[in-house]
């Protein structure tokens, strides 16, 4: 799953991408340390929260894939935290790197939680949860 996930950034395949999230459950959630991003969901997606769901998190994919000349996107250091039969979650260090920076922001790190649900023999992301370092 994960290397799937890296797969469809770095080469910006919105289909493969969609192929990782589980359309009937998927939500993101935003770290809610950084500042400006309930101001910035508010502003451009009209979303007074901290999280949003599978269709906005594909058209925001969308926009950064087609805008995006080299996106890196590394998974490192997972570590599992929960499992049953048909869920997981795991932690993992992240590095994203978009080129050209996106408003300034061509850089992020930090930790991303990840749950995983199996629907038959092939498991999606169900819980995004993102944390983000300083630089």
């Amino acid at each position: 799953m994960v290397k799937n996930l890296q797969t469809a950034y770095t080469l910006r395949d919105i289909e493969r991408y969609k192929e990782c999230l589980d359309r009937d459950s998927f939500k993101f959630y935003f770290d809610p340390s950084q500042s400006d991003i309930r101001d910035i969901l508010r502003d451009r997606w009209g979303i007074d929260s901290l999280s949003w769901g599978y269709n906005e998190e594909v058209i925001s994919a969308q926009r950064l894939f087609e805008y995006a000349r080299n996106i890196v996107l590394n998974l490192t250091n997972g570590a599992k935290i929960y499992s049953s039969e048909n869920s997981e979650t795991w932690i993992w260090d992240y590095y994203l790197k978009i080129e050209p920076a996106v408003e300034g922001q061509g850089e992020a790190v930090g930790k991303a939680i990840f749950t995983f649900v199996k629907k038959g023999n092939k498991w999606y992301i169900r819980l995004w949860q993102d944390y983000r370092s300083g630089m």
